[in-house]
């Protein structure tokens, strides 16, 4: 690939490796290999998103939209996707994505080509793991060999993802370059599709969730109380011991917050793909042997742990939008922040005001230079861990926002304070929906936290 308008999707290559490149763990072989991809089955509406520049330090994002039909081959074992987009250009291309499961080496392959071209290029390599499908290759990006991630995720028969990600290191970083969010326009094409996707693994929603682009359809919202010092000694345990292995219980792990008001409260976000894989989930990573040999150390540093919120996407798509997790051992924090504002709502008045806030609220925080990126409401489903309590008896709205730095947010509580509509009708409105103040944490991701953007 190249910068500006590149050859999408599956990446024209060279010397694609017929392996997990050295320094890259190869993903172990789901137990039904040849039926990964059913997901994928029927006809998609595709919206991209792709970094301007990759590996300049460009943070410049564009947008296009595609569509693609995908059919299956040979009873799952294999697909065909026909791709077509219209870049920012105008520009009409077409491509053919084919994907072969070979039994004996349990491995998926991924072959691409475009009209331009008329041939396939080499194969990218992978399996899928949890839900998640894993590729590597390698590419000569402008004159230098790198390597190249593909990662395949759906949590919902009608939405998909796709991201590409690029390493110049060998694999010890990665940089997200293209993200495609799938949206289902027509029934999957195989009678197994929906089978497949119902027993699906919790947790696999990937950016993701209830409208399978975003995370996830049921969320908690964690916000512990600790010891005054153990903030750190917390974090560090979680991050090296609890967050791969909760995934392997499925769940889906979002991310993980330093508060920067409050130096001894650690805030977390965990996903689920319904409320009766939460109960599976937790039942199986907090009855499981890594819960047993860490619970004392992390129950140690906490003074409480039962503020939890569980909350639902206020509205299709409104989950939080993802990319990667820096592997083990990352120890820089990126300098950005996410703002969570909590809104508890009176008795009654929940079913309304998803409507107010989008009507009223957001193009205010919007103009004033805060998208919020997640938009949540209470879960009211019972809780199905009571071995784990969460908030009951009220109702709330949570939205997110991420801002470049802790300037780019008081930039915007400036500009809100600043703006006449804004005090003098929206605010006083929004009050009078509310049952308690109005809370905002200023949340600054760890090391190891995904992403929100």
């Amino acid at each position: 690939m190249t910068s500006g308008l590149p050859t999408p999707i599956h990446a024209t290559a060279q010397n694609r490796a017929p392996h997990p490149p050295a320094g890259v763990p190869a993903p172990e072989p789901s137990r039904e290999g040849l039926r990964d991809f059913d997901f994928l089955h029927g006809t998609w509406r595709i919206h991209n998103r792709r970094l301007r520049d990759p590996l300049t330090g460009s943070t410049e994002w564009y947008a296009f939209e595609g569509r693609s039909v995908e059919r299956p081959l040979w009873d799952g074992q294999g697909n065909l996707e026909e791709y077509e987009a219209t870049l920012p250009d105008g520009t009409c291309l077409r491509g053919l994505a084919l994907r072969l499961y070979g039994p004996k080496a349990k491995r998926w392959t991924i072959h691409w080509s475009n009209s331009a071209t008329g041939t396939l290029d080499p194969p990218m390599f992978g399996t899928f793991r949890d839900g998640v499908g894993t590729f590597y290759g390698h590419e000569d990006f402008q004159g230098r060999m790198i390597l190249v991630r593909f990662l395949w995720t759906s949590a919902s028969p009608e939405a998909a993802r796709w991201e590409q990600a690029f390493s110049a290191d060998g694999g010890r970083t990665w940089e997200t370059n293209w993200i495609m969010e799938f949206t289902r326009t027509g029934g999957p094409e195989h009678p197994e599709h929906r089978r497949t996707a119902d027993r699906a693994p919790a947790g696999t929603a990937g950016p993701r969730g209830a409208d399978g682009a975003h995370c996830c359809p049921v969320v908690e919202l964690r916000r512990y109380r600790l010891h005054p010092g153990q903030r750190d000694v917390l974090i560090d345990l979680f991050e090296r011991e609890l967050v791969e292995t909760q995934e392997a219980a499925g769940m889906m792990l979002i991310a993980q917050f330093r508060d920067l008001d409050d130096p001894d409260v650690f805030t977390w976000l965990r996903g689920f793909r319904d409320m009766g894989a939460r109960a599976a989930s937790l039942g199986a990573f907090y009855g499981g042997p890594v819960w047993r040999a860490y619970r004392d150390a992390a129950n140690a540093t906490m003074v409480s742990s039962d503020d939890v919120r569980l909350l639902r996407p206020a509205r299709p798509g409104s989950g939080i939008p993802l990319v990667e997790r820096p592997g083990p051992g990352a120890s820089t924090a990126p300098a950005s922040l996410v703002a969570v504002t909590v809104y508890t709502l009176r008795a009654g008045s929940a079913s309304g005001f998803a409507r107010f806030f989008a009507r009223e609220v957001e193009p205010l925080l919007v103009a004033s230079g805060a998208r919020p990126v997640a938009i949540f409401e209470t879960e009211p489903s019972t809780n199905t861990f009571p071995r784990l309590p969460v908030r009951e008896g009220e109702h709330a709205f949570v939205w997110l926002a991420r801002f470049d730095d802790v300037a780019a947010h008081e930039r915007f509580v400036a500009a809100l304070a600043a703006d006449p509509r804004w005090t003098g009708e929206v605010r006083p409105a929004l009050a009078r929906w509310l049952a308690a103040p109005v809370e905002v944490w200023r949340l600054a991701p760890t090391a190891r936290s995904r992403a929100i953007r």
